[in-house]
This record gives C-alpha cells, structure tokens and sequence, in this order.
C-alpha cells in the first residue's frame, strides 16, 4: 500500500503558517501523522507527512467543516 504525502510548504499553506514553523513542529514531535528524519548534508532533515492523517486532524482536531478542508487543499495544490 502507497501512502499518499504532502510537502511541508502544502501543510504551511493550509494551515497559514510560515514553513520553518511546520518544520519545527514536525521536528518536535507536534504532528503524529507527521515524521521527521536526519540525513548527511546541509539540509539535515526530511519530512513525510501524511495526506490523510493531515485531514483527519483538521477534522478532528481543530475542528474544521470538511467544505473547508476542501477548499484549503485546493488553494495548496493537494489532489485526490
């Protein structure tokens, strides 16, 4: 089974926030449907977030109507 993903800038602009405080949550542990990794290099992380789980927690958590779950991942260019 695939699991579908989406990119931090996606999630920062769904949520309304800048990147850098995406990443950081994500690198703190804020997000469970979000994972961060060290890698080699000068960027030293990487990031999966689940497209699902971003949904359920918009939902379920902040307590978003699911016809503006729908609207944000338009605007952010997230399909399916």
């Amino acid at each position: 089974m695939i699991t579908k993903t989406i990119a931090v800038c996606q999630m920062a602009t769904v949520l309304g926030r800048t990147m850098t405080a995406v990443r950081e949550c994500i690198a703190r542990d804020k997000f469970p449907f979000a994972q961060c990794w060290q890698t080699e290099g000068k960027k030293g992380r990487t990031f999966s977030i689940d497209r699902e789980g971003f949904r359920f927690y918009l939902a379920n958590t902040l307590g978003w109507p699911e016809e503006k779950i729908n609207e944000a991942f338009k605007e952010a260019h997230i399909v399916g």
